[in-house]
């Protein structure tokens, strides 16, 4: 116990002793844990932003004119089986002419005689799956139904954002892997440059028979130290933010979605930021001891 006190004392010395070197190596680690955690957080809601965009998806299909409201009906049973699709709505003759009236203020019946828009639906796609939606397909498939007479949809709209995501998902990992590597040199020279100033009493204590287990180990305390210093200042920032971003998106945007931040990133933060330590002053104090 007394030797694990001596350890620790050892490892909070240190910091004091080089407090502007520890003070910038904490804020910098807190800028690279902070971009973690707000990466962690955007792919962790990303999905969110895709469910509401696709909410936002519309297929038109458009049924031959001399097809009556219930025989549509039977054709959109089918859209329904579809693979991909979540609901299809119908629009029946009638209901187009009020469409037609409100978006042209003029009522084609009365215009023409009769109603030459046929019966339509609308059909939305699933937005709750985390793969890329493939929407051509389901046009396909739609198309090849009997008395389907044309199909409209936001093909070029879809493919981009369906595109960007998919981008998006991809690159996360890696951009969280360069900001994790960034960490780990960071705490790797902090400790690097400690060791390096206490060399004339790491070489006594290597005299007088200590191991190098026990030289280390105040290091690497020192480097723990300071990566949980610098992950309890994010965890209030991280919160803080998503806080902030939520209170924009609800009082000056038209943008109805909520940023939900997970309390399991902190805890994947705080030991991922342990390991970064760990490893980080292992290495810089094993390089010198060699």
């Amino acid at each position: 116990m007394n030797k694990f006190l001596y350890l620790l004392t050892e490892g909070v010395k240190n910091i004091w002793r080089h407090k502007m070197t520890a003070i910038t190596a904490i804020f910098s680690l807190f800028i690279a844990l902070y971009i973690v955690g707000v990466l962690a957080t955007a792919g962790n809601n990303t999905h969110k932003v895709l469910h509401y965009l696709r909410s936002k998806y519309k297929i038109e299909v458009f049924f031959d004119q001399d097809i009556s409201n219930e025989q549509a009906i039977g054709l959109i049973h089918k859209i329904k089986k579809i693979e991909g699709v979540r609901t299809a709505t119908i629009i029946e003759k009638e209901d187009a002419v009020r469409i037609f009236k409100d978006q042209f203020g003029e009522n084609i019946v009365e215009l023409l005689g009769y109603n030459p828009l046929p019966v339509s639906a609308v059909v939305n796609v699933n937005r709750s799956r985390r793969d890329p939606l493939r929407v051509e397909p389901i046009i396909k498939e739609i198309r090849s139904i009997s008395n389907v007479d044309e199909v409209r949809y936001q093909g070029n709209l879809i493919n981009k954002i369906e595109r960007n995501y998919k981008r998006v998902i991809d690159r996360l990992p890696y951009l969280s892997g360069i900001v994790v590597l960034i960490a780990v040199l960071v705490i790797y020279n902090t400790i690097k440059l400690s060791v390096y100033s206490r060399r004339d009493v790491i070489e006594t204590l290597q005299l007088i028979g200590a191991s190098r287990t026990f030289i280390k180990l105040p290091f690497i305390i020192e480097g723990i130290l300071i990566g949980v210093i610098s992950a309890t200042m994010v965890f209030p920032a991280l919160f803080i933010s998503v806080k902030a971003l939520n209170y924009v998106a609800s009082n000056f945007s038209s943008f109805n979605m909520k940023v939900n931040f997970d309390p399991l990133v902190l805890i994947w933060m705080l030991l991922m930021v342990i390991v970064i330590s760990l490893v980080g002053s292992y290495r810089a104090s094993s390089s010198f001891l060699k």
